[in-house]
């Protein structure tokens, strides 16, 4: 699990990330299933505004599965945003058709506080094959998730070497105020 801290001092006004969607190819039966292709972050500012959008690499397949928000729950007065995560991987099937990261899920946080995470997945959590790993470091206090670098499979034809994965492995930036 894979998060590094970077400063921007570059920003006027550094956004982080408080929602995400995934793109998600379903159970393809006796066909090539790659699961993860694409993840999707939608950035808020610091002080509450709208602040972009991050993607990472995309594979060719599947459908994006709808946003899924940090929720500012009583325990959070302020907006939360994404500190850490987990993903759900398969490991090498041999001869049987491979997938790779399957989903990945979220903790969100008050950018002041490290103390109450929450946790954040798109029902219904989880993928069709593969387990999750164990849960990356959190940003610091004061950080938030703020930036993503994946490594995405390109299509493999058709044939004996033409099992796809798409999206293998991903790490996360986090950002300081």
């Amino acid at each position: 699990m894979l998060l590094s801290a970077v400063s921007s001092p570059l920003l006027e006004e550094l956004q982080s990330d408080s929602q995400n969607e995934v793109k998600i190819e379903g159970y393809q039966h006796s066909h090539d299933d790659t699961s993860l292709n694409a993840i999707l972050l939608r950035c808020i500012s610091f002080s509450g505004g709208y602040g972009g959008m991050i993607e990472s690499g995309e594979g060719s397949y599947g459908d994006w599965v709808g946003w899924t928000d940090c929720v500012n729950s009583e325990a959070h007065k302020n907006q939360t945003y994404l500190t850490s995560f987990s993903l759900q991987v398969e490991g090498n099937q041999g001869n049987g058709d491979d997938t790779t990261a399957n989903y990945i899920k979220f903790k969100c946080r008050d950018f002041n506080d490290d103390r109450d995470e929450s946790e954040l997945a798109h029902p219904p959590g989880h993928g069709l094959f593969g387990g999750y790993g164990g849960w990356s470091e959190s940003c610091p206090t004061h950080s938030a998730i703020c930036g993503i670098q994946t490594r995405i499979e390109g299509p493999q034809g058709s044939g004996i070497h033409g099992d796809d994965t798409s999206l293998n492995n991903v790490k996360f930036f986090c950002c300081e105020k």
